[in-house]
């Protein structure tokens, strides 16, 4: 999770110092950078089991977090297929929808 953070606080600097000096910076490198922070944090380590040995599960694709043992087979909102481990304590993870 570090490693997410700091890149994203690279780019943030990188994007308010490219906005103050009157340079532009390539939007597809900008949306790479993001992509790659974005896979860091979903599969970032930290899950916290709840009591009773529940998980917590974020769906790639809406973020909808799921509570169980094991992954769902479907979500309940979108019926995406693919889930991560999701520590819902953790305040810089909000959403790993995208």
């Amino acid at each position: 999770m570090t490693e997410a953070v700091d890149r994203l606080d690279s780019l943030m600097r990188q994007l308010v110092e490219t906005d103050q000096v009157g340079r532009q910076m390539e939007p597809v490198a900008i949306a790479a950078e993001l992509g790659k922070i974005r896979q860091l944090m979903i599969a970032s380590p930290t899950v916290l089991p709840r009591p009773g040995g529940l998980k917590h599960w974020r769906c790639e694709t809406c973020g909808t977090i799921s509570h169980d043992a094991v992954a769902p087979g479907t979500c309940p909102q979108c019926k995406g297929r693919t889930f991560f481990p999701a520590d819902i304590l953790q305040p810089n993870v909000e959403s790993g929808a995208g």
